[in-house]
């Protein structure tokens, strides 16, 4: 794997949710689609006036079954607004670029990374506590083995021997 997407606590930003642009590319072509074609407002439009009951009417149905197909889009602000957060979470510069994970938009420095710099180690890998250091303690609640999978891959083989873990990233995707 690219040494820029190996972490220095050991995750891998390819896997990870905040990083994968596909994801948020669709988010934003999505919002920007619904906006140019204004669907929302056309939407907002049919709910507002029940203007259901006159689609039913002109294609010979009962309005009643045609609310049915409407109903949520009462939610649709909440839904852009769904939309806008998440295209507001990625993360678009790996930690190895950016000098830590860049959530939001901003550069955070996690506990790990601090301790890391403060050592002058190249990652966790190269700490003698690192098997019960606490600032690891969320990581390893969320990622299980994966952090310690890719130590033990990058201290035996290397980084190009890391691999990506694709939607077996995060522990609750194991289960």
């Amino acid at each position: 794997m690219d040494r820029k997407l190996i972490c220095p606590c050991g995750l891998t930003c390819c896997d990870c949710l905040f990083y994968k642009s596909e994801i948020y590319e669709t988010a934003r072509k999505l919002r920007e689609l619904i906006q140019t074609s204004q669907l929302d407002t056309f939407l907002n439009l049919i709910v507002k006036n029940k203007g259901w009951n006159g689609i039913a009417k002109y294609l010979g149905q009962e309005g009643s079954e045609f609310a049915q197909y409407f109903d949520s889009f009462d939610k649709m602000p909440d839904f852009l607004n769904v939309l806008d957060g998440i295209i507001k979470l990625q993360c678009k510069t790996t930690c190895q670029e950016s000098g830590g994970c860049s959530l939001g938009g901003a550069t955070h420095e996690c506990e790990a990374l601090q301790c890391i710099k403060s050592k002058k180690y190249e990652g966790c890998w190269d700490c003698m506590k690192v098997g019960s250091c606490e600032k690891l303690t969320f990581l390893k609640r969320n990622y299980g083995e994966t952090i310690e999978g890719n130590w033990r891959i990058i201290k035996d083989e290397g980084f190009d021997a890391v691999k990506s873990r694709g939607n077996k990233y995060y522990a609750w995707q194991r289960k």
